[in-house]
């Protein structure tokens, strides 16, 4: 069974306004262990996780390098829109990404926490039960970014994505195999 961890990321409002993603990286339950001991072993001393942002050249695609040897998948939403606020933007690519999980099938799909607002992503899974637009085997969990290094991943594709939007393609290439992009 496949499991996801998952993170947002807006774009640079400059040279992509308006623009929200969602990041689901996916592998086998049983490969959990090797993507978190990979990512542990790229955290530096003084990170207290891996953050795509903030992150040079050099060491974006020391990470970017990385991700690309291990066993995942991923798919990202992407939605333009004016004026809407993250809180729709996060909704509309949950109404994407939930459903395309559950098909796959997906069990689980770990999200960075935000706290107060991770009841919402809850509410939508919930939302999707009753609806029955995806069945009962999906469960969406949350966890605190510093604490789930598998959660890097979903950040490090966010980021290469982002670059690739604004112009500079290089990061998204070398993982382009295994991500599946999604406009909405």
């Amino acid at each position: 069974m496949l499991t996801a961890w998952g993170d947002e990321s807006g774009s640079q409002p400059d040279r992509d306004p308006n623009t929200y993603l969602l990041a689901a990286a996916l592998c086998d339950e049983e490969d959990v262990p090797t993507v978190r001991k990979a990512m542990e072993s790229l955290r530096l001393r003084h990170e207290a996780k891996v953050h795509w942002h903030g992150s040079s050249s050099d060491r974006r695609h020391e990470l970017v390098a990385a991700v690309s040897e291990l066993p995942l998948a991923g798919l990202v939403v992407v939605h333009t829109e004016s004026g809407a606020s993250d809180r729709r933007h996060r909704r509309k690519c949950l109404e994407y990404l939930l459903p395309n999980l559950a098909e796959m099938p997906c069990s689980r799909i770990t999200l960075e926490s935000r706290s107060h607002l991770d009841a919402s992503d809850v509410d939508i899974l919930q939302k999707f039960r009753a609806q029955k637009v995806i069945t009962s085997s999906l469960r969406v969990h949350h966890a605190i970014g510093r604490l789930e290094p598998a959660l890097w991943v979903a950040d490090i594709v966010c980021g290469a994505v982002v670059q690739s939007r604004v112009g500079n393609p290089e990061y998204l290439r070398r993982l382009a195999g295994a991500i599946e992009l999604e406009q909405i």
